[in-house]
């Protein structure tokens, strides 16, 4: 795993504690600075690790440092080494064949989960891996849109265990089919309220869902500090969720999604929901909107 102690940087770590700037910054450089030096958590959005080596080398590489650092011969090797080796990392990654054998090596290192490449995506279990088109930053998704965690360093081990958070994330908040559909139908309601027209967006639920799925404990004290964040992908794992384990007529055809027009799929106004139409999630579907069915 990436070294993510203080020494890293050990001439950095020294002049940082001989002039005080850790105690004195500001704005930026005061949330940088604990990063670099290996204190706090990694910016990939629920895993609990401290920042990557390759976080903190670009970090590094961003940190406005007073002038009398220029002139200490340590500083500046530290630098330039980490500099050496974001531009060496940039370069690797950006070469499609590079990413997909370092995503080939995370897969190969997920025991008892069922991963493989199919149409151009990796899966292992119900998630995808997604690089950005730079390889720079990664991702566990529900289908190739739906981020559980985001902005995943790219290290093994970060993805790595960043794979057994967002499993957990997944099963903790995939609901039972009827307690869905119950929130589900709230959030409906609400962007039906919300809604122009007739056709309500799924899009539009989906981000609605997110108050819609608050537990008790917020509905019996609507209050901030009772606000759970939701994250992205809730919505989508608890809609697949529904339509595979869907076993009755009555929770089949509550609601029916709305296939989108080429229009409405594509396009940066495009409002569509791109729905799984395969078990790995590897191939989708864009909806556009859900409609509520009559008794």
């Amino acid at each position: 795993m990436s070294d993510s102690s203080s020494q890293l940087f050990p001439e950095l770590k020294d002049f940082v504690e001989r002039s005080g700037m850790l105690a004195n910054a500001k704005g930026m450089t005061a949330a940088r600075l604990p990063r670099i030096l290996g204190q706090g958590q990694t910016r990939a959005s629920g895993l609990e690790m401290p920042p990557a080596t390759i976080e903190r080398q670009q970090e590094l590489l961003s940190l406005a440092l007073p002038d009398e650092a220029a002139h200490i011969p340590g500083v500046q090797k530290e630098i330039a080494e980490a500099r050496r080796a974001v531009e060496a990392h940039k370069d690797y990654m950006r070469h499609p064949d590079n990413r997909r054998r370092f995503a080939m090596e995370v897969l190969h290192r997920l025991e008892g989960v069922s991963t493989g490449n199919k149409d151009n995506q990796f899966f292992a279990g119900r998630l995808i891996l997604v690089p950005d088109k730079a390889g720079q930053d990664w991702a566990w998704s529900m289908t190739p849109h739906y981020p559980v965690i985001s902005k995943i360093p790219a290290d093994v081990d970060y993805l790595v265990s960043a794979y057994r958070a967002s499993e957990t994330i997944v099963d903790r908040w995939t609901l039972p089919v009827d307690r869905f559909l119950d929130r589900l139908s709230l959030a409906w309601t609400m962007a039906r309220h919300f809604s122009e027209g007739e056709n309500v967006l799924i899009a539009d639920v989906a981000r609605l869902f997110k108050i819609a799925a608050q537990d008790e404990r917020f509905w019996s004290s609507p209050a901030r500090r009772n606000f759970e964040d939701v994250p992205e992908a809730v919505f989508i794992v608890n809609l697949i969720n529904w339509r595979r384990n869907r076993d009755t007529p009555g929770d089949r055809d509550s609601f029916e999604l709305v296939p989108a027009t080429l229009n409405q799929a594509h396009g940066t106004k495009s409002r569509a929901f791109y729905v799984p139409s395969n078990a790995e999630g590897t191939v989708v579907r864009p909806m556009i909107y859900i409609r509520r069915r009559q008794a």
